[in-house]
């Protein structure tokens, strides 16, 4: 059900953007009288990769011109042909409107209960009851089999630099180029395996044993241990909007499920036990979540 909400977040978020204000709307483009205004060409923008989004205009408009005259000349031909009254169309264009209405619907729900002053009180809450423990600066040299995570360990006993042994040795390349950086961990937040580890290290001391993960076999070593701090709002304002906008999603969908009778059977037709109805109710890509879903991310 998580990616489905995150799906209709996502285009609660696109239904919900402003467009830009502009003093004048010029046509840019016409078709046997049919014209294209400036705003309505630009608006394809947000249809294209991120790396396309942010290159010069002068360098995308006329691409998105040409796109926008294309598309109509292929709708206006596919009108033509009668595609439209084929039933498989039907039923896909049925589909498509009870979804876009679906998702103009979770917009005007969700997105008033998603205000900066609601998202701050949310942080606000976060922060009040952030649980006072310790965190490590962890770094890591991950590698292939014990062997190799031995040999490294023997290296730095014998005074090589972990930082240099971790850009030569890790397989994890996202690190690596950082000397194993990964930054800080509470307990709670590491694998228990690479928990138990680290935090049994003192600062700038490193494992003295490989340790063994689902990923492969690491040594650890310990910059830092303090006190851990909450994030800052600016770091996580965009994950408390999702997460409220997620919750509202689902707060709505139990609304909604409370005033209606639901009997839910097997593949075969056959009705599903209460508990077994309820577990269904849980489980991820209900339909009721689904029809309000799209693969925009």
């Amino acid at each position: 059900m998580k990616m489905t909400l995150l799906k209709s977040i996502s285009l609660i978020a696109l239904l919900t953007a402003a467009a830009p204000a502009m003093a004048a709307d010029p046509v840019v483009a016409e078709v046997d009288g049919h014209k294209f205004t400036y705003s309505e060409v630009m608006a394809a923008k947000e249809s294209l990769p991120k790396q396309y989004q942010s290159a010069p205009e002068e360098k995308i408009f006329p691409a998105l011109v040409n796109q926008a005259v294309d598309t109509y000349l292929i709708n206006k031909a596919a009108q033509a042909s009668g595609e439209a009254q084929k039933p498989e169309v039907k039923k896909a264009i049925e589909k498509a409107t009870e979804s876009i209405v679906a998702q103009a619907y979770l917009a005007n729900k969700v997105t008033p209960m998603v205000t900066d002053e609601a998202v701050k009180a949310k942080y606000d809450e976060v922060v009040k009851n952030f649980p006072k423990e310790k965190e490590v600066h962890l770094r890591h040299i991950l590698v292939d089999n014990k062997d190799t995570a031995t040999s490294i360990i023997k290296a730095l006993k014998n005074g090589e630099d972990f930082t240099k042994l971790a850009k030569a040795k890790s397989k994890d390349e996202t690190t690596a180029k950082e000397g194993g950086d990964l930054g800080y961990f509470r307990k709670s937040e590491l694998p228990t395996e690479l928990a138990d580890a680290a935090f049994a290290l003192t600062p700038g001391s490193y494992s003295q044993e490989p340790v063994k993960t689902d990923f492969g076999w690491h040594v650890l070593k310990v910059d830092e241990i303090r006190d851990a701090k909450p994030p800052k709002f600016d770091d996580v304002k965009n994950e408390l909007k999702s997460l409220m906008a997620q919750e509202a999603v689902v707060s709505l969908v139990k609304d909604l499920r409370a005033k209606v009778k639901i009997k839910l059977s097997d593949k075969n037709g056959n009705p599903l036990p209460e508990k077994k109805a309820e577990e269904a109710d849980t489980a991820p890509g209900k339909p009721e979540a689904s029809a309000a879903s799209t693969e925009n991310k």
